[in-house]
C-alpha cells in the first residue's frame, strides 16, 4: 500500500526540483520535512479486535472453622 499515489509523487517531484533551482537546498528540506511529518500524522494505526478475553474468577473458600480444643 503506497502512502503517496504516483500522479502526486510525480508532481512533487516536479515541485521539489524547481524549488531547489530557485530557492536553494535548506528551503527544499525544509519543505519535504514539512510534507513527511504530515504524512506521517496522518497514518493511522490498525484497529484493535473488539474479541474480548475471559477473566477467570477464583472463588474464596469460606474460612474452616478453628479445631476446638478439648478442655482438661
Amino acid at each position: 500500500m503506497a502512502v503517496i499515489k504516483r500522479r502526486f509523487r510525480k508532481k512533487l517531484t516536479k515541485v521539489l526540483t524547481k524549488l531547489v533551482k530557485r530557492h536553494g537546498a535548506e528551503m527544499t528540506l525544509a519543505l519535504a520535512t514539512g510534507i513527511v511529518t504530515k504524512l506521517a500524522s496522518d497514518i493511522k494505526p490498525p484497529k484493535k479486535s473488539k474479541r474480548k478475553v475471559r477473566t477467570i474468577v477464583v472463588r474464596k473458600r469460606a474460612p474452616e472453622p478453628a479445631a476446638r480444643r478439648a478442655v482438661p
